[in-house]
């Protein structure tokens, strides 16, 4: 199959470009024009197709390329993208985000749509349909929030997310046909959000920083340590990692399979296209310099649009869909077909190559059993058995999770490898004992960072000491999410103060069943009778307490001073029982007590920020006075006009001064409000389906009218 792809264009921008800031727009309606950031904070717009235009409002068209403008923006561009947002107008617009604020752009008409300050910053943003709105929604992601802004610029919508968002996107997750929001942000999670509500969620071990929508509703993200992956709802068909991060992904039938492909570009300038079913390569490139994006459009006027790739050094390269040629004239499906087969076969040949080397042993050495051992053979009946448990009295390590492994018989265990997400840095672990160490048996310790059900694949190298040749057992283990919890041999004289209580019509052996699938005890939980079933746990990681109440009346009450693990707790039984809507009451002192400090510390921060720019005011309309008198004295009286800018000079300094001020006053109140959505976000979860979206809305109206009380109220209760 011949695989070479061609580009049909190629130019030069003459520009740096900044990575994954670059978009494609028709901003006349109907010619696409690339646009990128530059690294001198201006705004690059190729159009390749327009004619003669004077240089009017923002944008500068280059003297040297006539079919180069420029917008200087001179603010850190942070998220860049074009489409469609003006009722009954096909002109595309521009959006571009900063630091602090959101400019939406019309090109065409060189004017500003609406030009809004963000407090909480701009970190990603997406334009498409969401909800109800008939019209298209900018969705704008932050330090710790995603705010939603109609063509008017009026907010239409708001979440607290806890952490910086790093990526946002408008799909149809659940194929109910209406977009769902897909956010990434900075605690490695991937949240699904069906209007205010959390649809899913997926964990991963690095942060996300990108997410394209695929067909069939499926969806792929990239990861920070240079994984690139595909989801379809809550399964993941695949995934890889690379030495080199990816800095863009978009979809393109670049090789005429009539479904899109992937298209992933990479920090050193590769580009690869997969399969989003299964990951597997099918086309490969590389730029010169790293890629800064990939985008497509009409750009030969030729009624179809090609696939544009631009490089971090302005280079572009135009490919268009490719037929693949087979040399037998067979369709790609018998092409596929025919390569699985031949890979099968080569796994095959390899297998059986290492079963010859086995039982090539020496007839002439007295001593069969011994080349049995040399060569690698091990008894047929061989098996290898997994225990996992937690560790409380190895007095030589902190709590742990144990992984116990054996043989069942002489053999011993040359060496494991452990492959796992969040554990270990690089995913894997191997443990290697010295020969005299030796055995048939061997534990690991396995410290879980956070509460996430985890697969661990176990590689075991399995032999004699003295064998050269060993056979590999591969097991796959999953460790369910609470396993860093033990159950205390004697309940505990005291609880915890904080707690979350709520009522479900449910039979107690069914949360028996809860309980078993999501705690990693040593023996089952069972409920015969009496009226309540009470587990006091501890916690492996800090040594906190927990305490579980169910009562056969169906009242649940978690005691712990932690809500982020109250909210994962609710959340796990909830999704295991089916709960749709889950309405509780919470106390949680220590919470409620950091966020009144944290909305006190606001408020006196946006109170210095009035205070910083009444002075500002003030000093400016000083500066304007005494520029006047010292040119008056200029011509009357020359020491006077030297004591003016001296004061000139006092005051430049005293409003340097106040804009450090100024900047460290911003920066604490962009941490402050993280901290403050940090926790309404684990408030959220409190409360499960329209309860939790109730409760969102209420937290956002007390924000803004400063209702310290209020918001404690909807926290305890979930309502105002």
């Amino acid at each position: 199959m011949d695989k070479q792809v061609r580009p049909v264009f190629t130019l030069e921008l003459g520009y740096k470009i900044v990575p994954a800031l670059v978009t494609i727009g028709k901003y006349d309606g109907t010619h696409p024009c690339i646009t990128a950031a530059t690294n001198t904070d201006k705004i690059l717009i190729h159009s390749p197709h327009r004619k003669n235009a004077p240089s009017i409002g923002k944008i500068v068209w280059s003297e040297s390329n006539k079919e180069i403008a420029t917008l200087n923006i001179n603010q850190n561009i942070t998220a860049l993208v074009s489409g469609q947002l003006i009722p009954n107008e096909e002109n595309d617009v521009l959006i571009i985000g900063t630091a602090s604020h959101l400019l939406v752009y019309h090109v065409h008409d060189n004017k500003d749509i609406f030009y809004k300050e963000c407090e909480d910053g701009v970190k990603s943003v997406a334009l498409g349909q969401f909800r109800t709105y008939k019209t298209p929604v900018i969705m704008v992601g932050g330090n710790s929030s995603v705010h939603g802004y109609d063509h008017k610029g009026d907010e239409i919508f708001w979440v607290a997310i806890g952490d910086m968002v790093t990526s946002i996107m408008l799909m149809d997750y659940n194929k109910d046909g209406n977009n769902e929001l897909i956010v990434c942000s900075e605690d490695f999670n991937i949240r699904i959000y069906k209007g205010d509500q959390i649809l899913a969620e997926h964990n991963e071990t690095e942060v996300v920083t990108g997410l394209i929508s695929l067909t069939e509703n499926r969806f792929g993200y990239s990861v920070s340590n240079g994984t690139v992956g595909v989801y379809e709802n809550s399964l993941r068909l695949w995934r890889i990692k690379s030495k080199n991060f990816a800095v863009t992904m978009h979809q393109y039938d670049l090789l005429g399979y009539n479904t899109p492909q992937l298209l992933t570009g990479w920090s050193n300038g590769k580009i690869d296209c997969r399969i989003p079913k299964t990951g597997e390569v099918v086309f490969k490139d590389s730029m010169g310099a790293g890629v800064a994006g990939i985008v497509e459009g009409d750009y030969r006027s030729i009624g179809k649009n090609d696939l544009i790739c631009i490089s971090v050094d302005g280079e572009v390269r135009g490919y268009t869909t490719t037929k693949i040629v087979s040399s037998g004239g067979s369709s790609n499906v018998e092409q596929d077909t025919i390569r699985d087969l031949l890979s099968q076969k080569q796994a095959l040949l390899m297998e059986l190559k290492h079963y010859e080397s086995n039982i090539k042993y020496n007839f002439n050495s007295g001593n069969q059993t011994d080349s049995f051992e040399d060569s690698g053979v091990i008894p047929s009946n061989t098996r290898l058995q997994i225990i996992v448990n937690t560790n409380l009295e190895d007095k030589h390590q902190k709590p742990h999770v144990e992984v116990y492994i054996s043989t069942n018989n002489a053999t011993i265990i040359k060496a494991v490898i452990i492959f796992a997400e969040g554990i270990f840095k690089g995913e894997s672990h191997v443990v290697h004992p010295e020969t005299s160490k030796l055995s048939s048996d061997m534990s690991i310790p396995l410290y879980l960072p956070r509460d996430n059900a985890v697969d661990i694949h176990i590689k075991a190298l399995i032999g004699y000491p003295n064998s050269v040749q060993f056979h590999v057992f591969e097991i796959t283990k999953q460790l369910p999410c609470f396993s860093m919890y033990y159950l205390k041999k004697t309940p505990g004289k005291t609880r915890p103060e904080g707690y979350l209580q709520f009522k479900i019509n449910e039979r107690l052996q069914r949360i028996c069943m809860w309980i078993n699938q999501n705690f990693l005890f040593s023996s089952d939980i069972e409920f015969e009778s009496g009226p309540n079933l009470v587990l006091d746990i501890k916690c492996l990681r800090d040594e906190t307490d927990l305490m579980l109440v169910f009562e056969i009346s169906g009242k649940v009450t978690f005691y712990t001073d932690n809500m982020f693990l109250a909210a994962d707790l609710l959340q796990s039984l909830a999704g295991y029982l089916k709960l749709e809507s889950l309405e509780s009451r919470a106390s949680f002192l220590q919470e409620e007590e950091n966020l009144k400090n944290l909305m006190q510390k606001l408020s006196d921060i946006q109170e210095a920020r009035l205070k910083l720019d009444t002075d500002v005011a003030d000093r400016l309309s000083h500066i304007r006075n005494l520029v006047i008198r010292a040119e008056d004295s200029r011509i009357n009286d020359i020491k006077e006009m030297i004591n003016h800018y001296k004061d000139l000079d006092g005051i430049n300094k005293e409003l340097i001064s106040g804009y450090n001020i100024k900047v460290h006053n911003y920066n604490e109140g962009i941490e402050t409000m993280k901290k403050i959505n940090n926790i309404l976000q684990k408030a959220s979860r409190l409360r499960v389906g329209q309860n939790s979206a109730v409760m969102i809305n209420h937290c956002r109206t007390a924000i803004k009218n400063n209702n310290i009380e209020g918001l404690m109220k909807i926290i305890r209760t979930g309502e105002l």
